[in-house]
């Protein structure tokens, strides 16, 4: 029997970076995931009429780009009502770049709850744009839907850590180091009774403690659960980050926090060069946009909203300057799904979901874009949304 769909698609004579470099082949997309890749792939099992054919003439094509820190339901709220961002539209990802997010909350888990984050979760599914979810914000103790992180974990399947209590911030609710261990330990059991990795994202902030809270939490807590994020935010961090990799630990770059809005930040390309030349295993580097935030920290005279556009540019800033195409995708997209246990994302083999971008090398720019067998966006521009909506 002929397949038919509309997501059977036929991607010819891709420059193919998987990320690892595999050069020209050919990948058929059917039931939105990857059905094979190869050179010169038949398609005779499939309805002519209903396959559809990007024919890329040698172009790029990436994995879907992985944004680990996304505050998808808006983010902001810390500098009064006027400083609150809109939700994320699944477009505004998709012509990124980004095809697979992590949402979560931050500074207002008054306004914006769990249910919420995981309604937004689900309606951008619908969008064809994959956005898991974590129970938390920066406040402690963690905000949950049931009441129990891992009844949470175990029932909701968007539901997959915790993200981003706030350490070493004024913002912070001034933790113990035996509540940190305490709820690390407890997203490990929640990931064994769930099948997932379990994880908690921990926010750095700028006070003089950096990342020690966490350090001092590694003799109890195993350190593939516990994840810190902005570590180019201050040299201080910036500096400790290579002792937590060289214990096994992920390291996460913030692509926003350098100057001159942020003085003591390290921009994305640096921090990279600078892991690389204290010999930190790259593997365990990811990068994350924590787009859809509000920058609040410097009064409501300087407020701004952090685009989803920011993780594509330092990518492709990245390639600009001389790194190499795949080590430049990696850290936004095998990395992350290592990190975070993605089974089906951040590579293109058959078997994972068929997400990728396709890529002009002429300016490093996105042509198109394929999420979950769809295309979202065609020669730079965004497909109209199924079901009339973008929200």
């Amino acid at each position: 029997m002929k397949k038919t769909g509309p997501s059977c698609m036929l991607i010819k004579n891709a420059d193919v970076y998987a990320p690892e470099h595999l050069g020209e082949q050919d990948i058929l997309i059917a039931n939105g995931g990857i059905v094979s890749m190869g050179k010169n792939l038949s398609t005779a099992s499939f309805d002519e009429d209903a396959l559809q054919v990007l024919d890329c003439q040698g172009a790029v094509v990436a994995p879907g780009f992985i944004d680990a820190h996304v505050h998808v339901l808006g983010g902001g709220g810390g500098a009064g009502y006027g400083s609150r961002a809109l939700e994320l539209r699944p477009s505004e990802a998709f012509l990124a770049g980004t095809t697979t997010i992590i949402g979560c909350l931050g500074v207002d888990t008054v306004t914006r709850n769990v249910m919420q984050l995981v309604a937004k979760s689900r309606s951008s599914r619908e969008r064809h744009l994959t956005v898991y979810c974590v129970d938390g914000g920066l406040d402690f103790p963690i905000h949950t839907l049931t009441g129990s992180l891992r009844q949470d974990m175990f029932l909701v399947p968007e539901i997959i850590g915790v993200g981003e209590p706030a350490i070493s911030d004024k913002r912070s609710s001034q933790v113990t180091t035996e509540e940190i261990a305490k709820l690390a330990a407890d997203v490990h059991v929640a990931g064994r009774l769930s099948g997932k990795r379990g994880f908690v994202q921990f926010h750095l902030g700028d006070q003089p403690s950096g990342m020690q809270p966490l350090f001092d939490i590694l003799s109890a807590v195993d350190i593939k659960h516990v994840i810190p994020l902005h570590c180019n935010r201050n040299h201080q961090v910036l500096e400790e980050s290579p002792a937590w990799a060289a214990k096994g630990g992920v390291i996460d770059i913030t692509v926003p926090l350098f100057p001159p809005a942020y003085k003591l930040g390290t921009s994305v390309p640096d921090a990279i060069g600078y892991y690389k030349a204290q010999g930190v295993n790259m593997g365990q580097v990811t990068i994350s946009s924590d787009g859809n935030g509000v920058s609040t920290l410097f009064g409501k005279d300087y407020i701004h909203r952090f685009p989803m556009s920011l993780l594509y540019n330092d990518v492709k800033l990245l390639v600009e300057r001389g790194t190499d195409i795949a080590e430049a995708v990696s850290y936004v997209t095998a990395n992350v799904a290592d990190a975070y246990d993605l089974a089906s994302k951040g590579r293109l083999e058959p078997g994972k979901d068929a997400d990728l971008l396709v890529i002009d090398r002429a300016g490093f720019t996105l042509r198109h874009c394929v999420a979950g067998g769809h295309l979202v966006v065609e020669n730079g521009q965004a497909c109209p949304p199924p079901y009339g909506i973008d929200s």
